[in-house]
Parts: structure tokens; sequence; C-alpha cells
């Protein structure tokens, strides 16, 4: 009778991933239907002193992919080394500042390119846009995992790792692409 009690005990627990994921999937749907749907915009948006609106977006989120590296490592020293406060505090500012800088990023690509797929769209920048959306549907269902206090032990590391290979995998196709066509200029 105890196996049968902790079977359904664990099932009962994993069940509390499913909203968190709904929730996520919901925000990578409604990002990916908005891109699809409400834009590219026709107005131009503002370089702020780089030759591109492109170059803008490779630098910033080359920031931003420096500070999620940040991230992966303080998060495996809390996650498996009980890290001490500072580190805990300087995770939680840098996490805060990754997401913040990405925002200008994320409403570029999807204000001025959309979210591009099917005919006539290049794989290239179709896992693009599945990775952006994907990036902050995982970030939903990662900050509503850490508020979840029975949450499974499983669900914030692989959140956290999908936030971080989504992240890495939308930074290659469109910022790394970037510099190795255009170069870093400016």
């Amino acid at each position: 009778m105890s196996l049968l009690t902790d079977v359904f005990a664990v099932s009962r627990r994993n069940l509390i991933a499913v909203p968190v994921l709904f929730a996520g999937t919901a925000v990578a749907l409604a990002l990916g239907l908005a891109g699809t749907h409400l834009w590219p915009g026709t107005q131009p948006l503002p370089t702020w002193g780089f030759s591109a609106p492109q170059s803008f977006k490779a630098y910033l989120s080359s920031a931003v992919l420096v500070l999620i590296a940040g991230q992966l490592l303080t998060a495996v020293w809390i996650y498996r080394f009980h890290a001490p406060r500072p580190v805990r505090v300087f995770h939680r500012l840098s996490g805060a500042l990754a997401f913040l800088l990405s925002l200008p990023v994320a409403f570029y690509c999807l204000y001025s390119f959309g979210f591009q797929y099917g005919t006539g769209t290049t794989a290239r920048v179709m896992a693009h846009s599945v990775a952006g959306v994907v990036f902050y549907g995982a970030f939903v269902s990662k900050m509503l995992t850490l508020r979840i206090g029975r949450a499974p032990g499983w669900l914030l590391p692989v959140l956290g790792g999908l936030v971080f290979t989504s992240f890495v995998l939308a930074w290659l196709l469109a910022a790394f692409w970037w510099f190795r066509t255009v170069g870093f200029a400016r």
C-alpha cells in the first residue's frame, strides 16, 4: 500500500506542472500569433546609434547571452552546491537585467519581421522565430515554477535549461548569423 501511495503522491505533484507548462505554451502561442497577424510594422524603428536595427539587436542580444551564461553558472551553483546569499542575489539581478534587455530585441524582431514561417521562409528564420517565442514561454513557466512551493524537483532545471537553450538557439540563428554575414560594424 505504501508504494501505491508514493506513486499517487508523485503523480499529484507532477500534475502541478500541467498549468505551469500550459501558461508558458499560451504565452509562446500568443506571441507567435501576434507576430503573425499584428506585425510586422510599417514604421522604421530607431537604431540607437547603430547602422541598422539588426546591428542593435545583435549587440543587445549578445549582452543578454553573456548574462544568460552567468545565469546558467549561478543556477548550477545554487541548485547543486547551495550557494551563499550574494550568489543568489546576483542570480536574481542578472536574470532580471537579462530579461529586461531581451524585451527590445523581441519587440524589434516581432515588429520589424513578425513571426515568419511557411513558404518562402528560410529554415534559419523559421527556427529563430520558434526559438524566440519558446524562450518567452519557457521563461514564464520557469517564473511560475519558482513561485509554486510544491513543484516537482525536475521542473525548474528542465525549464531553466529550456530558457537557456532556446535563447542560445535564437542568438545563434540571428545575432551570430548577422556577425558572420555583416561583421562587427556598429
